[in-house]
């Protein structure tokens, strides 16, 4: 699992900028699903869904502050309860750490931008990472930096060589037990940064860029307005953004190399054959869609189209494309099924098509945990706050994670998105504009579109309603935190 890399960022799911020869030759053993989105675009909950295969709206985590509620259930405990040794190297932002330490036999936690480890060289390389955050182009945020260490002293690598030293463990010393290793890649998230030779393999310059429409954003909802407006993105040059985009995909192609060096040990060391590999991202980043870059409180397609890749040597299907819609909830249940392992009851995910499943009618996505809607008025009185990543709240930040209840539905070539705390509600023709930058919702030549998708959307509701309350944490006064808490 990497963290932000939208589907489309890569060569097999669009971008001819970014090649990634080990993805590649992953799913040419096995299937890539090409419509794959993640039921909420935002580290924590995303990644709660995975583990229990349930929406956000119904385990309660819908922000980045409440981590899994002590009562679901989740599939790395199932495995290792089935006599399964478990492994996690890298970013978790998604169990409490009493938790975390109870279901994973082998555990190298990374926090956001570097290992906790006590190596000197390593903790350099973390502050320097950390950095990134107080410099940038137009505002703190927004700047892309050359990494100036050798790539084996960075996150990436060093996860790679962890991950490869737990497979020769294993198969040295508990050959005859089954694992399930996590390898959780805290990049393509910012701060943007990687090494040579990766920073220079796709020249700002040289890169194709989505296209832009004028005033496309003011036909959306309010949501993706404050957002450009608080980073800047309506003053900063094409020439930031390039560069922004050129190291985001630089690395990418870090952790392309990353996950080749994992399948490298897995066919050496004879685990390949039984080993089921599943690759994918918690959520996406706009990478230049929109004009914009990093991510924001949206449900359009860079923010939950994410690559999902699953193979397992002569027991699935190999080298095909799956176009009907999935979830990264799905993984759950279909993982534990191959394994042989029961899954818990009331789970939302199925069965992933090409592995046992039938396609899905239609595919959903949410946001916000119901608070106040943030307006592009209400920004001034915030503008003298400083954005730093590096403490517990950045001012504004929980409000936008908090606001409102968006929705998001996919079915064919159709996405519709609806939040019944904006007057603006969002339609979109996948196949005759992919890049979203024609809203029909108000075409009365779309009236019928509109309404059968809105019905798919209220039916989807209905079935799903209920689940645990999802307190905020910000005054909505100051944009500050509240209380200090990171669970219910």
């Amino acid at each position: 699992m990497t963290d932000q890399q939208k589907a489309s960022a890569i060569r097999m799911y669009g971008n001819p900028d970014v090649a990634t020869p080990s993805l590649e030759r992953l799913a040419a053993s096995g299937i890539r699903y090409d419509q794959c989105y993640t039921p909420h675009p935002l580290c924590v909950p995303a990644r709660v869904s995975f583990w229990t295969g349930r929406w956000p709206h119904r385990h309660g985590s819908r922000t980045n502050e409440i981590l899994m509620h002590p009562d679901e259930d989740d599939f790395a405990r199932r495995l290792r309860d089935a006599g399964y040794r478990m492994a996690l190297f890298g970013k978790d932002h998604c169990f409490p750490a009493d938790r975390s330490a109870a279901t994973f036999h082998d555990r190298d936690t990374f926090t956001h931008s570097g290992p906790d480890y006590d190596d000197p060289r390593v903790a350099e390389v973390t502050r320097w990472i950390r950095s990134g955050s107080r410099e940038g182009d137009g505002a703190n945020f927004l700047g892309a930096r050359v990494n100036p260490y050798a790539p084996e002293h960075c996150p990436t690598a060093i996860l790679a060589r962890r991950t490869v030293g737990f497979l020769e463990e294993h198969r040295r010393e508990h050959a005859n037990q089954p694992f399930c290793a996590w390898v959780s890649i805290p990049d393509p998230h910012g701060p943007l940064q990687c090494p040579e030779p990766y920073a220079s393999m796709h020249p700002p310059e040289s890169l194709t860029l989505p296209p832009w429409s004028d005033g496309d954003l003011d036909r959306k909802m309010e949501r993706i307005r404050v957002y450009r407006t608080l980073l800047g993105f309506d003053r900063i040059s094409e020439d930031v953004i390039r560069r922004r985009i050129s190291i985001y995909c630089g690395m990418i192609r870090f952790v392309d190399d990353a996950v080749g060096q994992i399948l490298d040990a897995l066919d050496r060391l004879g685990l390949r054959d039984d080993t089921i590999i599943v690759f994918t991202s918690d959520h996406g980043d706009y990478a230049g869609e929109h004009r914009l870059t990093d991510k924001s409180s949206t449900l359009l397609d860079p923010m939950t189209r994410v690559p999902l890749l699953v193979s397992w040597p002569r027991r699935l299907a190999e080298g095909t494309v799956e176009p009907s819609p999935v979830s990264l909830i799905d993984v759950m249940p279909t993982c534990l099924a191959l394994a042989g392992v029961d899954a818990p009851a009331g789970i939302d995910g199925r069965m992933l098509p090409g592995a046992g499943g039938d396609p899905r009618e239609a595919v959903f996505a949410e946001y916000g945990a119901g608070g106040p809607r943030l307006r592009l008025a209400d920004l001034p009185r915030f503008a003298e706050q400083p954005w730093q990543l590096d403490t517990p709240a950045i001012p504004l930040l929980r409000w936008r994670e908090a606001e409102g209840h968006p929705k998001m539905v996919r079915s064919g070539r159709w996405k519709y998105i609806c939040d019944p705390t904006d007057e603006v509600d969002e339609l979109y023709d996948l196949d005759a504009d992919p890049w979203e930058l024609a809203n029909l919702a108000a075409d009365p030549a779309h009236a019928g579109d509109r309404a059968r998708m809105r019905d798919l959307l209220l039916d989807w509701s209905i079935r799903t309603e209920g689940g645990r309350p999802t307190p905020l944490f910000f005054d909505r006064e100051t944009g500050l935190n509240a209380r200090e808490s990171f669970l219910p």
